[in-house]
């Protein structure tokens, strides 16, 4: 296990987020969390659009605190746990919440990133931001969001993390101020909600930018010649503090690994979609060369069925590139049963 020192600042609100692996590590999350917890906490879980999330009903039953899905208008209240909803950003304002149907991020709606962005907004070096088992990296902008305005950071140990990803991304990016087991991230914000740990307030940076926004705010001259997966609008670069995401002028956004991973997928599906285009097309020249038989065209019925061999070839060659490559393509995120998260 990693040994950070832990710096902690009085809590407002904690944000704590998850991706694949994530619901064990929640319910492990909410069971060491005391009766008496004197902040509110929001959860966040990538999940399917369609699906119906019974992440409430799963943590409630974990742990102590009351847990409900996360609504529009909502009033925070310490010692209650807040659960995003399935295909809705959940943005923090002052004392309460805002669902939004903006842009996916990094592909997912929710996503943890514009949730902790918007927590820093409202509730400045008050906020602590945790990342959990994932994929990717999902969080580490949201992370540097929140260090940026005086917050505190933590991430599983992603030697416990059953999915490594978010947290190994999170370390790579930004100054963490804890990388514990889930249990001890559980005890650290008790204690630094409940002011056991009489540590300062760090002030935000005083020109920390607004980030709670979903529309483009990359310089007009940053574009990139990347394309947003997502409309097919220009990218443009947008600095997250020392990290750096991709955001068209609509307000999709990726981090760099998204976006390949994104990249990867349409990839893979053009060459699939290649494959089908050159099977239909020797079925079809294979059913040209049959009649011209019929119809006593020798000449014309051996053209065709070349065709149709050369199109079989072309589909041979692509499928075994895919096969060949499949390393390198993108995996998609571990379904996480009950849940509907992906």
């Amino acid at each position: 296990m990693h040994d950070h020192q832990l710096n902690g600042c009085p809590v407002g609100l904690a944000v704590v987020g998850a991706s694949a692996g994530g619901v064990e590590a929640l319910k492990a999350f909410s069971a060491a969390l005391p009766a008496d917890l004197a902040c509110p906490v929001v959860v966040v879980l990538h999940v399917s659009a369609t699906a119906t999330s019974v992440l409430p009903r799963i943590l409630e039953r974990a742990g102590p605190l009351p847990v409900r899905a996360a609504a529009d208008g909502l009033v925070l209240e310490a010692g209650h746990v807040y659960v995003a909803p399935p295909n809705c950003h959940v943005l923090v304002v002052p004392g309460g919440l805002r669902l939004s149907q903006g842009p996916r991020e990094n592909g997912h709606r929710p996503a943890l990133d514009p949730t902790m962005r918007s927590a820093a907004q409202a509730y400045g070096g008050r906020t602590v931001g945790i990342v959990l088992s994932g994929t990717r990296d999902d969080g580490t902008a949201g992370l540097a969001a929140i260090k940026a305005r005086g917050g505190r950071v933590l991430v599983q140990d992603p030697e416990e993390a059953l999915y490594s990803g978010m947290p190994a991304s999170a370390l790579a990016h930004n100054e963490v101020d804890g990388v514990l087991r889930v249990a001890d991230l559980a005890k650290w914000l008790a204690d630094a909600a409940n002011g056991h740990n009489h540590l300062e307030e760090v002030p935000p940076l005083s020109d920390a930018p607004d980030t709670t926004s979903f529309q483009g705010d990359g310089p007009s001259d940053g574009g990139t010649r990347f394309t947003c997966p997502d409309c097919g609008g220009v990218l443009f670069e947008v600095a997250e503090g020392p990290f750096v995401r991709l955001q068209c002028s609509v307000g999709h956004a990726y981090s760099p690994e998204s976006l390949s991973a994104e990249q990867g997928r349409e990839l893979e599906r053009a060459l699939w979609t290649a494959t089908r285009a050159l099977d239909d097309r020797a079925v079809m020249l294979d059913r040209m060369a049959t009649r011209a038989r019929a119809s006593e065209h020798p000449r014309s019925a051996a053209g065709f069925a070349q065709r149709a061999q050369d199109a079989r070839d072309h589909a041979s060659v692509i499928r075994e590139s895919i096969d060949r490559f499949a390393d390198t393509l993108p995996d998609p995120e571990e379904p996480m049963t009950g849940t509907g998260a992906r």
